[in-house]
């Protein structure tokens, strides 16, 4: 079974009608697995999500299955290493996770997707609320397996009120309301259901509202605003951004259509609000949050919106009201049974990536975060951070031209040349390249060819003051030596020696490839070694801005940490791991 991956906005718009189809015929799919669930929340991750896209084989263009994931890049300080996690696609929000597939290739496309795990780089694989059957779930789980790696269950009993979150409880609706009172309620519930309804169905002072266009930024922030005086003190730090996250996805869910807001009222005053999407393909209500006054003690809020929903979806002929995660005992008393999901995570022994290579898609904000480590003065973690990303991928330009400057900074000369070297190789145009070549190759006393590598940055751009500051000082040292000064020496004819000059419309591009590493340790003692210290290949995407020499340096002398370094690049998401 083939395994695409699909990461750009523009593919996963396209799968649209192919995503439709699989959630149609699939019995364990789910509204946080929908196409207009997905892709709207992906739209907060742009640099991050991906979909593992299952076909049957190369000539496929349609999938039988497809798992949204995202990919999340930290750094551990203590080791000064950069490593990936990968989550479901949905986590943080939505309370079941997994993939769609067709019924018929489930098992094999779960296989096929932990197997393309396994290939991928990441330290960890966090499987958090998997909701899928049981014969899924022992396909993807068992091809997991590698002596590489361990797996552990995660509890999800809360410690503060001992609710076990990996239950989820949920009723299975009859076809009429009386029918629901009936058979799923015990006397005294339904007594009260019943009491309460009838209060607020023929009152004057009683009321209860649905959002809509008109309503919906109040009715989300009353929700929410109950919400955090009820559970604020709990979340800490965390809850300006799931009040953010909330109210975007709220608001994301009634543009599409899938959100019931009813409010509570008492006259003008709202008593308590209650949010749960809809998903009319598989005729469920999901209820989702809940806030109410607290101090208001006329009606119980949560008890007459619960009531007035199930009856809502019951009349709209849905089939299935869920409370989703939580074995709060309150659920229990509409009529609910447990479903159970499962949640796991996936590590390495060594707590580093799988193949100690980090995912060519993080690069440019990993290199980023080194960048800014650079500009601060931390040389070590910049240049842990800088050798990582040529661990993966040799020829990354802004990373080569970036150490070359901190090895020489560090002193390090014949490194610098090194890395300068490769650079040149890579993008033989940089007239600035040429130029940090030549003053590491000056600095090694190496004058001869560091005036030709002043000599080639002339030739790119001839208005270079740099070039020419650098030029004057090697003439010099070499007219002191009785060399000759007026052209390059035999056998060290850059025009003949150095990659071609490639003008501005010709410029080579630089993909994000992984290619044979080569060692830094091995520096070259000439231009000739320097330009070809590893072979010449074609690139894919990417340019770089020239940075000029601190001109009031000497020739041996090199810019402070944090100077002239190439401009941070944005993207992805990096945080710190104590």
């Amino acid at each position: 079974m083939r395994i695409d991956v699909i990461s750009r906005r523009e593919d996963l718009d396209r799968l649209k009608q192919n995503w439709d189809k699989l959630y149609r015929a699939d019995p364990d799919a789910q509204y946080f697995l929908s196409w207009q669930f997905i892709s709207a929340l992906f739209r907060y991750f742009e640099s991050q999500w991906f979909v593992l896209a299952a076909s049957q084989g190369a000539r496929s263009s349609h999938y039988v299955a497809l798992m949204p994931l995202r990919l999340k890049t930290r750094m551990n300080v203590k080791a000064g290493i950069f490593y990936h996690d990968v989550h479901m696609g949905g986590s943080y929000f939505a309370d079941y996770t997994g993939a769609v597939c067709a019924p018929e290739f489930a098992r094999a496309a779960m296989a096929a997707f932990a197997k393309h795990l396994r290939r991928m780089h990441w330290a960890n694989l966090h499987l958090d609320n998997l909701y899928m059957s049981s014969g899924r779930l022992r396909s993807f789980l068992e091809n997991l397996e590698d002596k590489q790696l361990t797996m552990r269950t995660l509890s999800r009993i809360s410690a503060e009120d001992n609710v076990d979150n990996s239950k989820c409880p949920s009723v299975d609706l009859p076809e009429t309301w009386d029918a629901y009172l009936e058979q799923k309620l015990g006397t005294n519930m339904r007594q009260k259901l019943r009491r309460f309804l009838r209060k607020v169905d023929g009152s004057e002072e009683f009321r209860i509202t649905l959002a809509d266009s008109a309503t919906i930024k109040r009715d989300v922030g009353i929700l929410l605003d109950f919400w955090k005086n009820r559970w604020g003190p709990r979340k800490g730090n965390r809850l300006s951004a799931i009040l953010n996250t909330n109210r975007n996805v709220f608001s994301d869910a009634f543009a599409n259509g899938s959100l019931f807001l009813p409010v509570l009222w008492h006259r003008d005053r709202p008593l308590g609000a209650l949010a749960t999407f809809i998903d009319p393909v598989k005729k469920t209500y999901l209820f989702c949050m809940a806030g109410r006054d607290e101090s208001a003690e006329i009606v119980p809020p949560g008890l007459v919106l619960h009531a007035y929903s199930i009856r809502h979806a019951i009349a709209n002929g849905y089939r299935t009201y869920d409370f989703l995660r939580g074995d709060e005992a309150y659920k229990y008393t509409f009529g609910a049974s447990d479903k159970l999901i499962t949640c796991k995570v996936v590590q390495t022994r060594t707590r580093r990536n799988l193949g100690d290579r980090l995912d060519p898609s993080t690069l440019s904000s990993i290199f980023h975060e080194a960048n800014k480590n650079h500009q601060k003065g931390h040389t070590a973690e910049a240049e842990n951070a800088y050798r990582q990303i040529l661990d993966t991928d040799p020829a990354h330009a802004q990373t080569l031209y970036a150490i070359g400057q901190l090895l020489a900074g560090k002193g390090d000369h014949r490194a610098a040349a090194a890395a300068f070297g490769k650079l040149l190789v890579v993008v033989p145009h940089l007239a600035k390249g040429w130029v940090r070549l030549g003053y590491a190759l000056q600095a090694l006393d190496n004058h001869a060819d560091a005036a030709d590598a002043f000599r080639k940055a002339l030739e790119i751009q001839p208005d270079i003051q740099s070039a020419r500051d650098g030029l004057g000082i090697s003439m010099v040292k070499l007219s002191q030596t009785g060399i000759a000064t007026t052209t390059p020496r035999p056998g060290c004819d850059v025009r003949l020696k150095a990659p071609p000059l490639l003008g501005k419309a010709k410029r080579p591009t630089l993909p994000l490839v992984v290619g044979r590493r080569q060692s830094a340790d091995v520096a070259p003692t000439s231009l000739k070694q320097s330009v070809a210290i590893i072979d010449p290949v074609h690139y894919n995407s990417g340019t770089l801005p020239p940075y000029p020499p601190n001109r009031r340096a000497g020739p041996t002398s090199t810019p402070p940490p944090g100077r002239f370094l190439p401009p941070p690049l944005t993207g992805g998401s990096i945080s710190d791991e104590g």
